[in-house]
Order: C-alpha cells, then structure tokens, then sequence
C-alpha cells in the first residue's frame, strides 16, 4: 500500500510556481466558468473532467505535504 500512496504523490506533482492554495482556487474558478457554459449544453465536458483530476492532483498533493508535518 505505501508504494501505491509514494506514486500517488509522485504523480501530484504539478508545475508552477504558485502556492497549491492558490492553483486550487484558480482551478476552482475555472471549473466553475466551465460548467456554466452557454445556455444548457455544456461546452466542453473533456475539459470539466480534465479541470476536476488537476483539481484532484492538487488536492491529492495539499494532503501529502500536510502528512509530512
């Protein structure tokens, strides 16, 4: 079970420069915009699922480094 939790972590990890809280509420945001779309199609569902596992990876990432403390 730890080699399948290092891996999950490992496969977090996500490029920027930014603090986690930060890309977390900007993805957020950007999920929200996404849903609303145009009327009562969605636009892209692709990108919703997309936006949800990087909001995921961040999530998963947030955890692992408060798990080291």
């Amino acid at each position: 079970m730890a080699k399948a939790d290092k891996k999950a972590v490992k496969e977090a990890k996500v490029v920027s420069n930014k603090p986690l809280d930060e890309q977390l509420k900007e993805k957020r945001e950007e999920l929200l915009i996404a849903r609303q779309g145009l009327g009562t199609t969605l636009q892209n569902p692709h990108r919703i699922n997309a936006i949800k596992k990087d909001i995921a990876r961040i999530l998963t990432q947030i955890n692992a480094t408060k798990g080291d403390k």
